[in-house]
């Protein structure tokens, strides 16, 4: 289970998340919507540990094949984040390398097993449909390819949380289908967060939907058409007499 409990990260008075609550269990895939500047990208920092909780906890629970549960904090240690795939909304990479070279690369900083990053990394490039581009310079790809590389890299070590910043942003209707597979296909086994502004393109992979409104997270069990109608403004209404 992942749980963010009062979970808070404020950049000033304006900016930021406080008192986060929410619980992921594994298996479901929690879209995270909610206006410009709201903080989706703040609360999925700290469920990424990209951001440590200036109050509150940031917690994963995993129970292994012999039944035990290990428990981990995002603010003690790297064993939480050895957990976790992250694609951030600008989904950063390195330009000048290859396609299967940066993935090669990105798997062993992240400590894998010498012996099994090749194998991760054709996983990788096969899921998100990059084998033809392998020799490919990420630098000369487009957006919506280099988006692909990026969630290649959120899923080298087969994490147990995935959280996705906006991947749907700039991309056509094909490939967020593509996306979409992908992460309905991860989704059956880890906790996945994904964010963006219109729950309508996310219904495709989403179990539920969580509302941040004005640095709160106010809702977290809403179905796609709840949540878009909490965030389209109220219609305005005819004060004069019939």
């Amino acid at each position: 289970m992942l749980t963010l409990a009062d979970a808070t990260f404020l950049y000033d008075a304006a900016g930021g998340i406080r008192g986060a609550n929410l619980r992921v269990a594994p298996g479901e895939v929690v879209g995270v919507v909610g206006a410009n500047g709201a903080g989706k990208s703040t609360l999925l920092g700290l469920a990424a540990a990209a951001l440590v909780p200036q109050a509150g906890q940031v917690t994963l629970a995993l129970t292994d094949l012999a039944g035990r549960t290990r428990k981990f904090r995002s603010d003690v240690g790297i064993g939480y984040r050895r957990h976790v795939g992250y694609m951030t909304e600008l989904a950063p990479v390195y330009g000048e390398m290859g396609v299967e070279a940066y993935l090669r690369f990105r798997t062993i900083l992240r400590g894998e097993r010498i012996l099994r990053v090749r194998r991760r990394v054709m996983e990788a490039m096969e899921r998100c449909g990059l084998m033809g581009l392998r020799r490919r310079t990420v630098g000369t790809l487009s957006l919506g390819l280099r988006r692909r590389v990026a969630l290649a890299e959120a899923l080298l070590t087969m994490p147990s949380v995935l959280v996705l910043d906006d991947p749907f942003a700039g991309i056509d209707a094909t490939l967020r289908e593509a996306f979409a597979e992908v992460i309905r296909e991860v989704g059956a086994r880890a906790h996945v967060l994904i964010s963006g502004h219109d729950p309508l393109l996310l219904e495709a992979c989403c179990t539920r939907f969580a509302l941040v409104e004005k640095g709160a997270l106010t809702e977290t069990g809403l179905d796609a058409q709840a949540a878009r109608a909490r965030l389209l403004p109220a219609p305005a209404t005819d004060g004069g007499e019939a």
